[in-house]
């Protein structure tokens, strides 16, 4: 079992620049990859969205990644016409005005289009380390959400045992409300009438209402998808969303129960169920 809940942060050095990559991945219906790249990144932003969701099946997966120190300087070139533009209309200038040339080349470079500026482009080594820091990070994403799965697991696990417990109990009580019914309703029946009443009659009339009482079939049922819950959880793959549909026939199973019972023993028991499968249905929207 695998939780959508993970984090990753790697930080490493190439031969153009240092940088981090950090992954987080959180919990969402469907797969949703967001992706935050520096500029010099962008045109590999396509292949880095593609690993995400070849990794992924579930979730909202967030990659960022920093650069810190570029060690590889941006090109630089100086654009000659531009430089001599400037110069000219200065010496024009100059001259009109009757002042001598006072000025030299290091004024000129500032002005706007000399000092051009190179774009840095990643260069294949580059790139090709970057996809194996990005494996690692995965990696380790993966292992924090794996681990979060079995925490996830355990719990389920320990709350479908306390259900069993608590169906174990609702079932032995069962019986005696059959029982108890009969013992009410002969007393009921005789104090009103005054006499002994006919017990093939009375129990014709129990009979009936027991069987308006019976939560054997809804015993089983919900016996039978907690038997299925126990199995998926030991699939691989996407597992939630069933997971989540079987939490919610529990839990038509167990409020069925509680409305056909008349015990107030049994009703207690009912919640308490209600609540553990409230607790499974919350984990299962964590879960792949």
């Amino acid at each position: 079992m695998e939780s959508m809940t993970g984090y990753a942060f790697v930080e490493r050095c190439n031969d153009q620049f240092s940088y981090s990559m950090e992954l987080k991945s959180l919990n969402s219906k469907y797969l949703e990859t967001y992706l935050n790249l520096p500029r010099i990144l962008r045109n590999e932003e396509n292949d880095f969205d593609a690993v995400l969701k070849k990794s992924f099946g579930r979730g909202k997966i967030e990659l960022s990644i920093e650069i810190h120190d570029m060690v590889a300087p941006r090109p630089v070139s100086i654009n000659r016409e531009v430089l001599k533009r400037y110069y000219g209309e200065l010496v024009k200038t100059t001259r009109e005005l009757g002042i001598g040339n006072h000025f030299s080349i290091d004024a000129l470079l500032p002005l706007d289009g000399v000092i051009q500026k190179g774009r840095t482009a990643i260069s294949a080594k580059s790139r090709a380390e970057m996809f194996r820091t990005l494996a690692t990070v995965i990696k380790r994403n993966m292992q924090m959400r794996r681990r979060e799965g079995a925490s996830t697991a355990r719990d389920i696990r320990n709350s479908l045992r306390v259900i069993a417990a608590r169906l174990g109990r609702i079932e032995a009580l069962a019986g005696g409300v059959v029982r108890s019914l009969y013992g009410r309703l002969k007393e009921s029946i005789e104090s009103l009438a005054g006499a002994p009443v006919d017990d093939v009659r009375l129990y014709a009339e129990i009979a009936i209402l027991a069987e308006k009482q019976d939560i054997n079939e809804e015993i089983i049922r919900l016996r039978d998808h907690m038997n299925k819950a126990r199995l998926m959880m030991r699939e691989s793959g996407q597992i939630g969303k069933r997971l989540d549909f079987l939490a919610q026939e529990m839990f038509r199973e167990i409020n069925t129960i509680a409305s056909k019972s008349n015990s107030s023993e049994i009703s207690h028991l009912t919640v308490d169920i209600k609540n553990q499968i409230d607790k499974i249905r919350e984990q299962c929207r964590n879960i792949v």
